[in-house]
C-alpha cells in the first residue's frame, strides 16, 4: 500500500479542474477498475467540480462498447490509455470535449487522429507521487513530435532528471526521473527498506525527498519531459546495452501505427531476438521496418516483427508484454532485395 495524504489528493483535483476548466454540467467516465490508482484520478476529476461521474456496466470496456458507451451516455471528460484508445472508432464523439491519455506511452498517430476538434492531454505520474505529477496539452494538427511529450510538471511538483550519481543531466540528455513536492507519498505501509530505497533525500533541497520513479526521460528545448522507457527495460543482447523504450518510439512515430511494443525474447530455439508489435495496417508495418532501419544502429532493429489487431491488456489497461505471442522471423530476403548479390569467381592463388 502507497501512502499518499488526504492534502495531495485534494491539490491534484484542483489543479485538474483548473486544468480541464470542468463545471457541474460535465459527464465524467469512470472506466477504470477501482484497483488501479487511475479510478481516484477519475472520481477526482468529476467529484472536485460538482461533475456527473459515469458508472459503465461491468466488464472490460474496450473497442465499441467503449465507443457506445461514450456516444450514449455523452461522456464531456475521459481518462483512456493509448493502447484502449487505438481500439475505439474515432469520429462520432461530438460531446468528448476533452480526452486525457496516459498510464502507458502515447504513439503519435493517436494524437494526429484525437486531437483534432477536442483537448486532448498527455499526463504521467506514479502512485508514489499522488497518480499525476505531469501534464501537456497536444496538439491538433500534423505538428505533434515523433516523441509525444509528457508534459510540465503540475502546481507544486518538483521533477527532477538525473544520472546516477543524482547530477542534473543536460537538456537533451538521458536521466532518470525524480519527483519531489507536496504530492510526494509519506512511503509504503510497514515497508521501511522499500521506503528507503525509492524515496530518497533531495540532493538540491535540504530536508526535502524525491521520489525514484525507474523512468527514463530528457528534457527537450520546450521545456517539457519526454518519456523514454522504464531503467528496468534496458536490456543486453550481443554485448550491447539497448533501450527498448527507444525503439518504440522510433516505431510509433511512423504514420498509420496506432500502438508499438518491443520486447526481448529469450525463450525461443534459436538466439535471443528483439520482437516488434504493432497496431497497424500492411503499409505502416513495412514503413516502419523502413524506419527502424534507416534510424536505429543495427543491433537496435528488431529480428521478428507482427501486426496485431490489439495489444492483450492487464486488468489495468496496459499493455501486457507477458502475453505478447512469439513474432515470426523477418523475411531473409528482406536483406538481398536491397542489397543485389554480387558474383566473385575464386582462384587458388586469389585464395591465397
Amino acid at each position: 500500500g502507497t501512502a499518499v495524504t488526504y492534502g495531495a489528493l485534494a491539490s491534484l483535483g484542483r489543479s485538474m479542474t483548473e486544468r480541464f476548466g470542468t463545471n457541474p454540467s460535465w459527464r465524467v467516465l469512470q472506466m477504470a477498475s477501482s484497483s488501479f490508482d487511475a479510478s481516484i484520478m477519475e472520481i477526482l476529476m468529476a467529484l472536485d467540480a460538482g461533475a456527473c461521474l459515469v458508472m459503465p456496466a461491468p466488464g472490460p470496456l474496450v473497442g465499441e462498447d467503449l465507443a457506445e458507451t461514450m456516444e450514449t451516455e455523452h461522456v464531456n471528460l475521459a481518462l483512456i490509455p493509448p493502447s484502449i484508445l487505438a481500439t475505439v472508432p474515432h469520429g462520432r464523439y461530438p460531446e468528448l470535449r476533452t480526452l486525457v491519455v496516459g498510464a502507458e506511452a502515447c504513439p503519435p498517430e493517436l494524437v494526429r487522429t484525437w486531437a483534432p476538434g477536442r483537448t486532448m492531454i498527455n499526463a504521467y505520474g506514479p502512485t508514489e507521487a499522488t497518480i499525476a505529477a505531469t501534464m501537456q496539452s497536444l496538439p491538433g494538427d500534423e505538428s505533434v513530435s515523433a516523441v509525444v511529450p509528457i508534459g510540465c510538471p503540475l502546481d507544486g511538483v518538483v521533477a527532477r532528471v538525473l544520472d546516477g550519481a543524482l547530477r542534473r543531466v543536460p537538456v537533451g540528455c538521458v536521466g532518470e526521473l525524480y519527483l519531489g513536492g507536496a504530492g510526494v507519498a509519506r512511503g509504503y505501509l510497514g515497508r521501511a527498506g522499500l521506503t528507503a530505497e525509492r524515496f530518497v533525500a533531495d540532493p538540491f533541497a535540504e530536508g526535502s525527498r524525491l521520489y525514484r520513479t525507474g523512468d527514463l526521460v530528457r528534457w527537450n528545448h520546450d521545456g517539457q519531459l519526454e518519456f523514454i522507457g522504464r531503467a528496468d527495460s534496458q536490456i543486453k543482447l550481443r554485448g550491447f546495452r539497448i533501450e527498448l523504450g527507444e525503439i518504440e518510439n522510433v516505431l510509433a512515430s511512423v504514420p498509420g501505427v496506432r500502438a508499438a511494443a518491443v520486447i526481448l525474447r529469450d525463450d525461443l530455439e534459436t538466439a535471443p531476438a528483439i520482437n516488434a508489435y504493432l497496431v497497424c495496417d500492411e503499409d505502416a508495418l513495412q514503413a516502419a521496418r523502413t524506419r527502424a532501419e534507416e534510424s536505429l544502429p543495427a543491433h537496435c532493429v528488431p529480428t521478428r516483427w507482427m501486426r496485431l489487431a490489439e495489444l492483450p491488456r492487464t486488468a489495468h489497461g496496459k499493455i501486457d508484454r507477458r502475453a505478447l505471442p512469439v513474432a515470426p522471423l523477418a523475411r531473409a530476403a528482406a536483406f538481398f532485395e536491397k542489397v543485389p548479390p554480387t558474383h566473385h569467381v575464386f582462384s587458388p592463388s586469389s585464395c591465397a
